[in-house]
């Protein structure tokens, strides 16, 4: 699963993490099932890697703190001590973890079909009203959504998810993207990078 829109805790100021907070981290918790993500065959562990740093964030979301670096590393070491058997040996699987911290979509607990639905139910941002295809209208209030969800950081658009949204193609997407930008909806904040993130946007529309 790739990346839609960036984690909305990435700036956030991170709080003193409590000694019993400390302590379940240490026994391989943390609030985090790692164990839902445990390798059981070969060549999945981009998958799997994705939805831990899914799962992650989720609670860091909940806690409202994120974890230090030498939680986030336990974690991957009880992870990775369990999926030992499915690993490529000398593979830096730490730093792509950290790489996909960075990329996660939606936090386990969010989803994008949730914020369609909100999306469906709202009436457009201001900028698009007098674009003729509603979908175009429809992509505007999403990104409003996801925008919202995110406390005002940057959105990660990945056209291949949201075109399964709309039932079109990721080009079309794109499309709609540059109609945005053009109309004052979004600002590129983050070019993409090929086949490793999407490109981050700003939703900037100011006539809500």
């Amino acid at each position: 699963m790739n990346t839609l829109a960036d984690s909305w805790i990435e700036n956030d100021p991170i709080s003193p993490v409590s000694a019993d907070f400390h302590d379940e981290v240490e026994d391989g918790c943390g609030g985090v099932e790692w164990q839902l993500h445990v390798l059981k065959k070969n060549g999945t562990s981009n998958e799997q890697l994705h939805e831990l740093a899914r799962e992650v964030r989720g609670v860091e979301k909940r806690r409202g703190r994120k974890f230090t670096i030498g939680q986030y590393r336990q974690l991957f070491e009880n992870w990775a001590a369990a999926s030992k058997p499915f690993l490529r040996p000398g593979h830096d699987y730490f730093t792509e973890f950290l790489a996909k911290l960075d990329c996660v979509a939606v936090p386990k607990g969010e989803t994008l079909q949730a914020a369609f639905e909100r999306a469906k139910l709202r009436e457009p941002p201001a900028e698009v009203a007098e674009i003729p295809n509603e979908k175009v209208r429809l992509l505007g209030s999403l990104c409003r959504e996801l925008h919202e969800m995110g406390g005002g950081q940057p959105i990660m658009l990945h056209q291949e998810s949201i075109a399964r949204l709309f039932g079109c193609s990721w080009r079309t997407i794109g499309n709609w993207i540059k109609a945005l930008k053009t109309v004052g909806v979004l600002r590129l904040a983050e070019p993409a990078r090929r086949r490793q993130k999407a490109a981050r946007y700003f939703f900037v529309s100011g006539r809500e």
